[in-house]
């Protein structure tokens, strides 16, 4: 019977590890189709950057996709995600830009906005820079701005950009247990270098990192 459970195990396990290869990576978005844009954002659809619980910093990651909305710039389409700044704005410093991924790059064209939704403040094309894994902008809005518009570039959108990059990839692998007859995982890390080819996207993830200079996000005097 011992030697029946053990073989039972071991075909388990083989059978767990041999899963689907994951999907291919998402490939670059050239063009916005199929889509009514709107002249302005829609104030109310906002993303709170200020988090549930009191903390100092907070991360908000947002897809953007066929389901986002889109607004017309300079007579060409943008796809957008709004934020909702947190009280004492000037307080924070925001870190916001679109996240690398394998074949494509959200270049982010950034703006802050008022209670009334006007732009009061927006960064040009050199001010977006790497940061992190992202390529964006960091800064600390004045106690005017309310919100923080983040539309994708229709002049970059398609445009090829080549890298030479170093990575530090992480795996996750299984190994055999005989003493539970079931498997233990490990994870190992290694660097990789080497070129990279990506794309401009209408689509991608954007990532905002709000960091709060006293206190908690949105409470200067909490402690």
């Amino acid at each position: 019977m011992r030697s029946t459970s053990f073989v039972l195990a071991l075909a388990g396990l083989l059978s767990a590890c041999s899963t689907t290869p994951p999907p291919p990576p998402p490939l670059a978005v050239a063009e916005i189709t199929g889509k009514t844009c709107a002249d302005k954002p829609d104030l109310t659809k906002a993303i709170a950057m200020t988090p549930k619980r009191k903390a100092q910093w907070h991360n908000v990651s947002t897809n953007v996709d066929v389901q986002s909305p889109c607004l017309t710039l300079d007579g060409k389409p943008s796809n957008y995600v709004l934020y909702a700044l947190p009280a004492v704005p000037s307080n924070h410093t925001l870190t916001i830009g679109g996240v690398y991924e394998p074949l494509r790059i959200l270049w982010p064209l950034v703006s802050v906005l008022n209670a009334e939704g006007q732009p009061i403040r927006s960064f040009p094309a050199d001010r977006v820079t790497n940061v992190g894994s992202t390529l964006g902008v960091q800064f600390r809005p004045s106690d005017e701005a309310r919100f923080v518009l983040v539309q994708t570039n229709p002049e970059s959108a398609g445009v090829e950009v080549k890298a030479f990059e170093t990575q530090l990839v992480s795996e996750t692998n299984y190994a055999y247990n005989p003493y539970n007859y079931g498997s233990t995982a490990y994870t190992t890390q290694y660097g990789r270098e080497g070129a990279t080819v990506r794309k401009f996207s209408h689509e991608g993830v954007v990532s905002v990192t709000i960091q709060a200079v006293a206190g908690k996000i949105g409470l200067p005097n909490e402690k």
